[in-house]
C-alpha cells in the first residue's frame, strides 16, 4: 500500500526523502572522481543542485567524499544555502559541522542518537534518528506516516547484537537502504578468488540485515562506482551489480528487493519496475568495464619533495601518538613503483632500502605515499582507493601501524593504551580468523 513517503535515487548514496512537502536530501556526490582518482560512478548523474528545489534539510553520513563531497556541496547557489540545514551526527573534532558553518548554510544541527522532531511546526509527525557508527560512520532512520526508512549506508552491520540493538530503536523498517558491494581494496590483481568471496559475504550481509531488522523492503544502493584508475582497474573483476544483488536477495531473504536507477522516484509501498532499473545498471557497467580505466597519470613525486613531506609527517606523529607507541613502530619497507625502488620509513626519517618489491609491505606510487604522509586521511583514501598492493613477502600492518595515529587524531580520539590493546586483540582475532587483515 502506497505510504505517502516518496524517495527520490540521484545516485550512488545520495537521495531525496520526501514526505508532506519536506525534502532531505542525503549524502551528495554528483560528479568527479573521488579518493584520489581511485573512484568514479559508472551511471552518470544529470541532476545537479541547481535542479533540486525546495530541499530544506541535508544529511551527511560521514566525511568520505562519496557521501562528504566538498565541490557538490560548494554548488549549491549560495542564495539557496541559507534556507537548507545541515543534519550531521555530534562528533568530538566538529571538522564537518565547522565546515558547513563556513559555506553558509542556514544552520548546522549535530545531531545526538536520539529520536528529535526536525519541523514540529511544519511537519509535527517527521522524525529522524542519527546514530555514529564505528569508523566514523553514521547511519539515519526517518520516521512519519507510519512508515520507517532505515538508512544503513556503509554501517557493515553484520551481528546479531548491533541489529538488535537497531531493530529495538527503530522498531519496524518499511525501507531498508544498504551498501551491496565492496568498496576498498579487496586482494592483489592474482587474487581474483578473494574479491569474490568478498562480494558474496557483502551480499550475505544484506541479507542478515533484511532478516535481522525484518525489513519488509531493501533498496541495495552506495556501490554505484568503478574502480577507473589504471593501479586499481582489477578489483572490478569481482564486484556486485544491482542485478546480482536483487537475484541473491529474492532467495535469501523475504524482503522486496528495490532498484531505483537514477533519477527515480518510488512511493514506499508501491510496486516498481526493479528489472527494468537493473537493465539499465547492467548496460552501464557493461560499458565502462569494456572501456578500461580511464587515463590517468600520476606525477612522481621528487625526492627533495618526498623528504620534506616525511619531515612534516615525524612532527606531526610525535604530536599524535605517545613516545611508547613510536618505539614500537620499528620500520616499514615501501616499494615505489614509479621510482623502480625500495624506500624505509622509520620515526627518524627514509631511506634507500635493498629490499625487493616482493618482500615490501606495501607497492604503491609516489603520489600515494605523499597523500599519507601529508594528511591524516591519506591513509583511508589509500585503502578505499585501492591504489596498491600488499606484496606477499612483507607485511602490510608495519605500513598501516605508522598511519593510524593520525587517522584517529583526526578524530579527536586519544591514541594510547587503548589503542595498543585493540590493535593487539584485533591482531589475535586476525591470527584466529575471526577478523581480516
Amino acid at each position: 500500500v502506497p505510504s505517502g513517503v516518496k524517495i527520490r535515487f540521484i545516485g550512488h548514496s545520495c537521495f531525496v526523502y520526501e514526505v508532506d512537502g519536506c525534502r532531505i536530501l542525503c549524502d551528495p556526490w554528483l560528479s568527479g572522481r573521488v579518493f584520489h582518482n581511485g573512484w568514479d560512478l559508472y551511471s552518470p548523474i544529470s541532476t545537479t543542485m541547481s535542479d533540486l528545489d525546495g530541499i530544506e534539510y541535508l544529511w551527511i553520513s560521514h566525511e568520505h567524499p562519496d557521501h562528504f563531497h566538498v565541490p557538490t556541496l560548494q554548488s549549491i547557489p549560495e542564495s539557496r544555502r541559507t534556507g537548507i540545514t545541515v543534519l550531521f551526527q555530534a562528533t568530538i573534532d566538529r571538522r564537518v559541522a565547522e565546515f558547513c558553518c563556513e559555506l553558509g548554510f542556514r544552520e548546522v544541527r549535530e545531531l545526538l542518537p536520539e529520536w528529535v522532531r526536525l519541523s514540529p511546526d511544519t511537519v509535527p509527525g517527521l522524525e529522524v534518528l542519527c546514530v555514529p557508527a564505528p569508523e566514523g560512520n553514521s547511519w539515519i532512520a526517518f520516521r512519519s506516516e507510519g512508515t520507517t526508512v532505515l538508512n544503513l549506508n556503509d554501517c557493515g552491520v553484520r551481528n546479531v547484537p548491533e541489529a538488535a540493538s537497531i531493530r529495538r530503536r527503530v522498531g519496524t523498517v518499511d525501507l531498508l537502504l544498504t551498501q551491496f558491494s565492496y568498496a576498498t581494496w579487496v586482494g592483489n590483481p592474482d587474487q581474483r578468488e578473494l574479491r569474490e568471496s568478498e562480494a558474496l559475504d557483502k551480499l550475505e550481509m544484506v541479507a542478515f540485515q533484511c532478516e535481522a531488522l525484518a525489513a519488509e523492503r531493501v533498496l541495495p544502493f552506495a556501490s554505484h562506482l568503478y574502480f577507473c584508475h589504471p593501479e586499481n582497474f582489477f578489483l572490478n573483476d569481482g564486484v556486485n551489480t544491482p542485478s546480482a544483488a536483487v537475484r541473491f536477495l529474492r532467495d535469501a531473504t523475504s524482503a522486496e528487493p528495490v532498484v531505483l536507477y537514477n533519477d527515480e522516484s518510488y512511493e514506499v509501498g508501491a510496486s516498481h519496475g526493479t528489472d527494468e532499473a537493473c537493465r539499465r545498471f547492467n548496460e552501464d557497467v557493461e560499458r565502462v568495464l569494456a572501456a578500461g580505466p580511464l587515463s590517468l597519470e600520476d606525477p612522481s613525486v621528487g625526492a627533495d619533495d618526498l623528504a620534506e613531506a616525511v619531515e612534516g609527517f615525524l612532527v606531526r606523529l610525535r604530536g599524535d601518538a605517545p613516545w611508547y607507541l613510536r618505539r614500537m613502530l620499528g620500520s616499514t619497507a615501501i616499494r615505489l613503483w614509479d621510482w623502480d625502488r625500495t624506500v624505509r620509513l622509520t620515526v627518524d626519517g627514509l631511506e634507500d632500502d635493498p629490499t625487493p618489491e616482493l618482500d615490501s609491505d606495501v607497492a604503491l606510487h609516489s603520489s600515494s605515499l605523499l597523500l599519507c604522509l601529508q594528511h591524516r586521511y591519506g591513509l583511508d583514501t589509500l585503502g578505499v582507493s585501492g591504489r596498491f598492493h600488499k606484496p606477499a613477502g612483507g607485511d602490510y600492518r608495519r605500513f598501516y601501524r605508522f598511519f593510524r595515529p593520525g587517522l584517529i587524531a583526526m578524530r579527536g580520539e586519544v591514541v594510547g593504551i587503548g589503542y595498543i590493546l585493540r590493535s593487539v586483540l584485533n591482531a589475535v582475532l586476525v591470527r584466529m580468523g575471526r577478523r581480516s587483515n
